[in-house]
C-alpha cells in the first residue's frame, strides 16, 4: 500500500470518527477520540479480511472504550491525561509546550494548545522546532480556546492569560508567565525553558495520577 493510499485511508477514518468526536466534545479531546479510533483501526485491520467496514467498526470499539473512560472522568483523572496550552494567540509558546509534552510522554497524554484570539499563522520558528520533535507542519495551526476544550482538559496551563481563560472547577490550572518573544535569537532557550517546564508538569501530573488512583 502506497503512502498516498495511507492518506486516503486516514482521511476517510477521521471523517468517519467526526460524530463520535463531537458526541464527547467537552469531555475528551478531539485528538483523544481520533487516537482511539485509529488504534481500534490498527487492531482490526491486523486479522481483518475484508477492509470494507472496518472504519465504523472502529469507531464502534473506540466508542465502548470512551464511554468507559467518561464513566471514570466523573469521578477520577482519565488513563490519559488531557492537557491544554493557552497563550494569547496560539502562534508560539502554547504550540511549543503542547508538541513537547507529546514528544516527552508519547501516548501517555494528549496535548493541544489554543488561543484567547488566535492568529492566522504559527511563528515560522515554533513550526521549525515542532517538525524537529515530529509534528508534521499541516498539523500547525492557531486554534480558539472553547469552553468544550477546557471542560475536557485535566490539566490546563496559561502564559499570562489566566484571566481570559474559562474556568472549570475540576480542573488543574497552571501559569507559566514568558516574558521574551519568540524568535530566532531567543527561540534556542525558550525551547530549552519549555522542554524543563514540561517535564516538571509531567512530573506533577504523574505524582496527581498515581495519588488519585492510589
Amino acid at each position: 500500500m502506497n503512502e498516498q493510499t495511507h492518506l486516503s485511508d486516514r482521511q476517510v477514518l477521521r471523517r468517519t470518527a467526526e460524530p463520535l468526536a463531537a458526541r464527547y466534545a467537552g469531555v475528551f479531546f478531539p485528538e483523544l477520540v481520533h487516537r482511539y479510533v485509529a488504534e481500534c483501526h490498527a487492531t482490526l485491520a491486523r486479522t481483518a479480511r475484508i477492509h470494507t467496514y472496518l472504519a465504523p467498526m472502529a469507531v464502534h470499539d473506540a466508542a465502548t472504550r470512551l464511554a468507559t473512560l467518561a464513566g471514570a472522568k466523573d469521578g477520577t483523572p482519565t488513563t490519559v491525561p488531557q492537557v491544554l496550552f493557552v497563550d494569547a494567540h496560539d502562534t508560539g509558546p502554547a504550540q511549543l509546550a503542547a508538541g513537547l509534552l507529546t514528544h516527552h510522554v508519547g501516548t501517555a497524554a494528549v496535548a493541544r494548545s489554543a488561543g484567547i484570539h488566535p492568529g492566522t499563522v504559527v511563528d515560522p520558528v515554533a513550526v521549525e522546532v515542532l517538525a524537529q520533535h515530529g509534528v508534521e507542519p499541516a498539523e500547525v495551526v492557531p486554534k480558539p480556546v472553547t469552553d468544550e476544550a477546557v471542560r475536557a482538559a485535566d490539566w490546563v496551563v496559561t502564559f499570562g492569560v489566566g484571566d481570559a481563560c474559562p474556568v472549570e472547577p475540576e480542573t488543574t490550572y497552571r501559569d507559566w508567565p514568558l516574558e521574551d518573544p519568540l524568535d530566532e535569537a531567543r527561540g534556542p532557550g525558550l525551547v530549552a525553558e519549555l522542554e524543563e517546564m514540561v517535564h516538571a508538569l509531567w512530573s506533577e501530573i504523574s505524582a496527581s495520577c498515581a495519588h488519585r488512583t492510589s
